[in-house]
């Protein structure tokens, strides 16, 4: 299988998946927050793992899951980001809150949640404050893009910086096309998309990069796997399911392990690049 980088370089893939030494994560500990937004009174919860050999304080990403609620795809990325010495910060963004596509709130209404739980690792002495990055699949992706907004981080965050890094999985970009700001904050992004995205990230995702570079001379990474689907690093059956964002309300994702295998040595890579210590 052939993937192409947002340099256009082709680059060649084993289907082996990747094995993540064992023993590398401590048992996790939840959390419970409240939105940033006190209008809206939504309690929360998150779980915190800390990698086991990392010095404190250590670095950390927060995880954010696509409509369906926490499913596989955060652990599939959870040893791995461990072993690198990152903790990982589950957030439950959909219990008490929504059921289903149908009734999933707009995404900025959950732009106050992800900053809230940025605000909640800030207090922790095992975190180190600076250095703390978000991670989101399919609505997961499309809000840690909206975390990067500078309009969005003025916002909730006043005067304190917002993430230090963002790692998006096809995150819908149709509605960024049209957004009046797109003002990033400067903080890298990474965005991993599939051609047959059942949601449209195959031209969006290249428009998106485009309109960033173009008008706000903002370079974000973006790598595009041919021929995946959406969801392609959520290890389980086919699903094909209605959801007024895709496409004609036809959702679809679908495992690809070549995509997915390589997605976790790219967002591993990113992140102990972006989170290193300065």
């Amino acid at each position: 299988m052939k993937l192409v980088s947002s340099l256009g370089l082709s680059v060649s893939i084993a289907s082996t998946v990747l094995i993540a030494a064992v023993g590398a994560e401590s048992p996790g500990t939840v959390i419970n927050f409240t939105s940033l937004d006190k209008g809206q009174n939504y309690r929360v919860h998150g779980t915190l793992y800390l990698p086991e050999k990392s010095p404190a304080p250590c670095p950390a990403v927060v995880v954010v899951h696509g409509t369906m609620g926490i499913d596989s795809r955060g652990a599939f990325y959870r040893t791995a980001i461990l072993n690198a010495g990152i903790a990982f910060f589950e957030v439950d963004f959909r219990t008490g809150i929504y059921s289903s596509a149908f009734d999933r709130p707009k995404p900025q209404v959950l732009v106050p949640l992800g900053f809230a739980a940025l605000k909640e690792l800030r207090k922790l002495p095992s975190i180190d404050p600076g250095r703390i990055a978000i991670m989101g699949f399919s609505m997961g992706g499309h809000l840690t893009v909206g975390e990067a907004f500078e309009a969005n981080r003025k916002a909730w965050m006043g005067s304190e910086k917002g993430f230090a890094a963002h790692v998006a999985f096809y995150p819908v970009c149709k509605v960024f096309l049209t957004q009046s700001d797109c003002q990033m904050t400067g903080a890298p992004m990474i965005i991993f998309y599939g051609t047959e995205d059942s949601y449209g990230e195959g031209k969006n995702v290249p428009a998106f990069k485009s309109l960033l570079r173009e008008k706000y001379n903002f370079e974000v990474t973006t790598v595009e796997y041919p021929g995946a689907q959406h969801g392609f690093n959520r290890d389980a059956p086919a699903m094909s399911y209605r959801d007024p964002a895709a496409i004609g309300w036809k959702g679809h994702m679908a495992w690809d392990a070549n995509a997915a295998n390589d997605s976790l040595t790219r967002t591993v890579d990113f992140l102990r690049k972006a989170l290193a210590a300065k």
